[in-house]
């Protein structure tokens, strides 16, 4: 049914595993579309409870994918950063709770993704990194607006302007991550707190959500629209594309301040 994620429900969990591992899961459009399809399938079906967000392979996803910045029409336009904010918005208003299972790095939209969910469950060796200023680029997925709600506006500034990886045992001390585990018992956590979410009355659990995304996200769709006209401008800049074209010639970029 899907090309980029595969899609299970057992017993009342439903499992939403990006499959691109040799892209380390970054997103293609056709992923962006799935991933947000997917989350809203989850919403309406009755026979899912909570849903368990995770990546395959090494990571939960590094994100944007760096080549198709380069030769993908459309890839970085005010259309695709839509994409991606309908993606991040589909797991914030999914009536049902959303746990991401951060396995490795969780990158620019990956990292958008997952501080959408409801729930993070890491391990020491889990990152969240907003990458996005390092390709010159203003941010999408709602990154920046997710991470304001998460840490507070001075924190989320800095993460984004500096790009500083930030790893799993200060991301559980940051408020970033709901559970910190040991290596090995990634899967075991998620699903442990899947069968405590699934004994939730989902009425209340619905509503809860639903005040959540009314009260503290009421202003949700207008920043995505601003955030979508200055990732298109960023992405017409010289400096986006000096960045990617350092990125791909493994040097230092060159920008213009311009």
């Amino acid at each position: 049914m899907y090309d980029t994620l595969i899609y299970e429900v057992t017993d009342g969990i439903a499992s939403i595993t990006l499959n691109r591992p040799e892209a380390g899961n970054g997103f293609s459009l056709q992923a962006f579309r799935e991933t947000a399809e997917a989350l809203g399938r989850c919403d309406t079906d009755e026979q899912v409870r909570v849903v368990l967000l995770t990546g395959k392979g090494r990571h939960f996803s590094v994100g944007g994918d760096i080549g198709a910045m380069q030769h993908t029409e459309g890839y970085i336009s005010y259309e695709s950063a839509r994409l991606t904010s309908k993606m991040s918005g589909a797991a914030k208003r999914c009536s049902k709770p959303v746990i991401a299972m951060v396995n490795g790095a969780a990158a620019g939209a990956g990292c958008g993704l997952a501080l959408a969910c409801d729930f993070r469950i890491v391990t020491e060796k889990s990152s969240f990194v907003t990458a996005f200023i390092d390709v010159g680029l203003t941010g999408d997925t709602a990154t920046l607006y997710h991470l304001a709600h998460a840490v507070g506006l001075v924190k989320a500034q800095e993460l984004m302007m500096l790009n500083t990886p930030i790893k799993g045992e200060e991301a559980y001390r940051l408020g970033l991550a709901t559970m910190l585990v040991p290596e090995g018992h990634l899967q075991k956590a998620a699903q442990e707190l899947a069968a405590k979410l699934r004994e939730k009355s989902p009425a209340a659990l619905a509503l809860q959500k639903e005040l959540i995304w009314n009260q503290f996200y009421c202003g949700y769709d207008a920043y995505c629209e601003l955030e979508a006209k200055l990732f298109d401008r960023a992405g017409h800049t010289a400096d986006h594309r000096e960045a990617v074209a350092a990125f791909l010639q493994k040097r230092k970029p060159v920008f213009s301040a311009k």
